[in-house]
């Protein structure tokens, strides 16, 4: 018995020894890096300056492969089906969590992905058409409850991180505001620029230089804490609306059954790439706080966004036509 043992503890010491190994020689070839969206938007952009930085770090080249539709389903159903050897990485946003709520998926998030390190985030801001008489979250939310079905909101997709956290807002004041869909980020922000509507949730890397410019006035954002960027303007918490947090993020994923010391080498990279000075600036200007959450706090991360945002859905009712 005492033999078997031995033998089951040698064979266990040659596994994790061959794993390190791997995982220190690792990566011997190119990298792919899989983007749930088309090239040149916000998340295209950063994924490239990620991937620029890691590859000149590790002397291998991490190659971006594009693959929009379906708010980023196809994306990661290609990702669950990859290899699990380490050159596949898959990043994602919040419609990581979303997706699954409200289409039909062929992949689980806690089964296909390992979940690497959670970046950064970067926060919403409510913001409203200078014409509507009102500067705090209190007084819109008083004349939106005078005015019951009047006020209108804009979003670029049901299920949009704009549609959530405008949901979120409704159901937490018990509010009786419209949804107006439009096709996409710039034209729900054009909306509320042109007074189509009257409020809307605009990241603040969009929505701040139309409040600068005083065409649209921002009266919270949406993180717990206040933003670099507007340092005078309260978070919607501190404006009254208890608990309310909504904040799209970036995160990076390996297929499940990727080797440990490969996830904690990214991981670790992850944390050098931010800290460099033009990476930071690249971040400040979209308004990104740096997260660096690791693999082993990332997923419960995820399990909390999902519980939050599955309560919205239900309660709104929110559905893909």
């Amino acid at each position: 018995m005492l033999r078997y043992f031995l033998s089951a503890m040698m064979f266990l010491s040659l596994l994790l020894t061959h794993a390190a190994a791997a995982a220190q020689a690792y990566p011997t070839k190119p990298i792919r890096l899989i983007v749930p969206y088309p090239a040149g938007g916000p998340t295209d952009i950063t994924a490239r300056t990620f991937a620029q930085k890691v590859g000149e770090a590790w002397g291998q080249q991490v190659v971006v492969d594009n693959r929009g539709g379906a708010n980023g389903v196809i994306a990661q159903e290609i990702a669950a089906r990859a290899v699990p050897d380490g050159y596949t990485i898959f990043v994602h946003t919040v419609a990581y969590v979303i997706n699954p709520l409200l289409y039909k998926v062929s992949y689980n998030n806690a089964r296909d992905f390992a979940p690497v390190t959670l970046v950064a985030s970067f926060p919403l801001m409510l913001v409203i058409h200078p014409s509507l008489p009102v500067t705090s979250v209190k007084q819109l939310v008083a004349l939106a409850k005078s005015q019951p079905g009047h006020l209108n909101y804009s979003s670029y997709g049901q299920g949009s991180i704009a549609q959530l956290a405008a949901e979120m807002f409704k159901n937490a004041e018990s509010l009786n505001i419209v949804h107006i869909l439009y096709k996409g980020a710039p034209q729900a922000l054009n909306a509320a620029v042109a007074n189509e509507v009257q409020m809307h949730f605009p990241s603040i890397a969009t929505g701040f230089p139309q409040v600068k410019a005083g065409r649209l006035r921002g009266l919270a954002v949406t993180s717990r804490q206040r933003s670099a960027l507007m340092p005078n303007t309260p978070t919607m918490i501190e404006a009254g609306v208890r608990n309310f947090e909504a904040t799209s993020w970036f995160g990076m994923f390996f297929p499940a059954g990727t080797p440990k010391p490969i996830l904690d080498k990214l991981y670790q990279e992850m944390l050098k790439v931010v800290r460099l000075l033009d990476v930071k600036a690249q971040l400040d200007a979209q308004a990104f706080d740096i997260i660096g959450m690791g693999p082993q706090e990332f997923p419960q991360f995820l399990e909390a966004e999902t519980r939050k945002y599955a309560q919205v859905v239900k309660l709104s009712n929110i559905k893909v036509e």
